[in-house]
């Protein structure tokens, strides 16, 4: 018989974890489409209840590549994608929203689920390069080890290596007029269960991210080892090949008890 993984640590924030952290961004207009297959795993693509939880308005989106150091369930890897800005139900007004992300352990996957509504997965990471420092590229597969085909790659360059540092924190963000909460709708239930669980209520996630020393990058979604279509070469559809991105060193997160709100 095959040994039984262990029992989930679930653990109720508030979580306080320690990372490093690569964060690009880029416009999406809400005139085109919102790629589903992108945008969303298959899992929150397949329930309504998530992925028309109401209108994408397009705007600032992001890809996050982190590694956490210190947390409540131990070290792991990330990656995080939000395609802008969506209108919530219920008068809440237009708030970003992770639509879809991966991380390397069980743990964290299902606590991020039941204690924030973050639609977390687990995936394989693989590294070329250090990701304590760029020159690196990360690819990411699926789960199940017989897939060898990466669904997602990002290369990180310097800059310069010249290029000044400086502190960045969730208040810099708010005086540039982009807030720190994210609205997320309920969670679909997933196999096993014990892992990707699912939710019931809407939740709105407050944190306060600070690192004191930040530096400007390149990030390059050129992606590898995969058929795509031409459209998709750069992941995002009609996205360009390199951006600007912030390389976040010794960074601090803490992240509390989510508000519920009533849609």
């Amino acid at each position: 018989m095959a040994d039984q993984p262990p029992p989930i640590r679930k653990i109720p924030p508030p979580w306080t974890c320690r990372y490093t952290a690569y964060v690009g961004a880029f416009y999406v207009s809400a005139k085109s489409a919102l790629s589903r297959d992108v945008a969303y795993a298959p899992l929150e693509a397949s329930s309504a209840e998530f992925s028309e939880a109401g209108v994408w308005k397009g705007g600032m989106a992001m890809i996050q590549l982190l590694r956490y150091t210190s947390t409540p369930v131990g070290p792991y890897d990330e990656m995080i994608f939000l395609p802008g800005k969506f209108e919530v139900p219920g008068g809440h007004g237009s708030h970003t929203r992770i639509t879809r992300i991966y991380v390397s352990q069980r743990d964290t996957t299902y606590n991020g689920r039941k204690n924030w509504n973050i639609p977390k997965h687990i995936a394989r990471f693989q590294y070329t390069g250090d990701f304590s420092a760029p020159p690196f590229t990360v690819q990411l597969y699926p789960e199940d080890s017989s897939v060898d085909t990466p669904f997602f790659t990002a290369s990180l360059q310097h800059l310069s290596f010249w290029t000044p540092t400086f502190p960045f924190s969730s208040n810099f963000l708010k005086r540039l007029g982009i807030p720190n909460a994210m609205v997320q709708p309920p969670l679909p239930e997933g196999d096993p269960k014990d892992v990707l669980c699912g939710t019931n209520e809407w939740y709105k996630n407050t944190g306060t991210i600070y690192s004191p020393k930040a530096k400007l990058v390149w990030i390059d979604l050129k992606q590898a080892g995969q058929e795509v279509d031409k459209e998709k070469e750069n992941w995002w559809p009609g996205l360009k090949r390199w951006h600007l991105g912030v390389w976040l060193q010794d960074a601090h997160l803490t992240l509390g008890e989510p508000e519920i709100l009533k849609v």
